[in-house]
């Protein structure tokens, strides 16, 4: 299973755009995550990514799934 690196300023900018449709950014995504979502679906509810063309869905679930694993890169 591959770790998506995660580290502010580092690898990742918090307002790149994770979902066009929708204009959810990684930090939204991370911000659910670190308010207590703990799936794919409520990260989903809470910011609305994957609910256009769902193109999306596959990369943010196994984003979802790394920061749920490892809360520790969450920045």
């Amino acid at each position: 299973m591959k770790k998506l690196v995660i580290k502010k300023g580092k690898y990742m900018k918090r307002d790149k755009i994770a979902c066009n449709c929708e204009n959810v950014t990684y930090g939204q995504i991370i911000d659910a995550v670190n308010s207590g979502a703990k799936t794919f679906e409520e990260v989903s509810e809470i910011t609305g990514c994957s609910t256009g063309c769902g193109g999306c869905r596959e990369f943010i679930e196994v984003f979802v799934r790394d920061l749920v694993m490892f809360p520790e890169d969450n920045m």
